[in-house]
């Protein structure tokens, strides 16, 4: 049965109103503070609340030394730490330090996998809350064409 051109229309507008609010609540998984923020110390306050940060040999991150391009960075997290709340993923020269936030049910092992965007050569950084604490990681990327299309700097 072919559809009617109203009823095509009408099914068009309903999923465009749809879209445009799944995009609103996505996008409102950080808060203006945290989009705002130019600094990490700055960004996590706003993201995490702050906390004892302390740098940890227990959480791992994975990235390649030397990315070709910015535009897409392989990174991978893994930690053996017990009752992970969230896995928060930065890095300190992007305009945006805070690039995700990974909330986890306590029953998921300590691991992700991503690829992220990086504005040129910088430290990516892994912030993990475990038991109320947040503990540290991070590793520095050489990118050689930043993901803005601009010649990076070596870190």
């Amino acid at each position: 049965m072919p559809i009617s051109r109203r009823a095509f229309v009408r099914a068009s507008l309903t999923s465009a109103v749809l879209g445009g609010v799944a995009a609103q609540t996505t996008n409102a998984a950080f808060s203006k503070q945290v989009l705002e923020a130019r600094s990490m110390d700055a960004a996590i306050s706003a993201a995490l609340g702050g906390g004892n940060l302390t740098d940890s040999a227990d959480v791992a991150v994975t990235t390649p030394d030397q990315a070709e391009t910015g535009d897409v960075v392989p990174v991978s997290i893994a930690t053996s730490l017990p009752r992970i709340e969230s896995i928060s993923l930065m890095a300190d020269k992007n305009p945006v330090p805070m690039v995700a936030i990974y909330r986890l049910a306590p029953e998921v092992e300590g691991f992700l996998a991503t690829r992220i965007k990086l504005a040129e050569s910088c430290n990516v950084v892994a912030l993990v809350r475990s038991d109320g604490k947040l503990h540290r990681a991070s590793k520095a990327v050489s990118v050689v064409i930043g993901g803005c299309g601009s010649d990076a700097e070596e870190v």
